[in-house]
């Protein structure tokens, strides 16, 4: 026994050593653990905010999409009014005599 008593102290000290890291690790672990949880929380707040910025984004483009094409059919419908208007006086005689009394006016002012 007095052979082994050397290394039993050897022995007891690295197990009370291995036993200390292995509480210290896993101490260390769990708070890695929360902190990369913490982490992701605030990348996924991020993220989130990110995208509810491009989806107003979107929405604001798509408004001014619409409004534009809104504008360009007013537009168009007015000319349409405006040519329909105009091909259908030309119809009236009242108004081709005005028309043509117009013309002979002009023709005789630069002769």
């Amino acid at each position: 026994m007095k052979d082994f008593l050397p290394y039993i102290v050897s022995i007891v000290s690295a197990v009370i050593s291995g036993c200390a890291s292995y509480f210290v690790s896993r101490k260390q672990f769990k708070e890695d653990l929360k902190r990369l949880e913490k982490q992701h929380e605030l990348d996924i707040d991020k993220e989130r905010q990110m995208f509810e910025m491009d989806k107003e984004k979107m929405k604001l483009e798509h408004e001014n999409q619409l409004e534009l094409i809104k504008k360009e059919n007013e537009a168009k419908v007015g000319a349409e009014v405006m040519k329909t208007m105009f091909a259908e006086a030309l119809k009236i005689p009242e108004v081709q005599r005005q028309i043509s009394e117009g013309v002979k006016k002009e023709s005789k002012n630069h002769n």
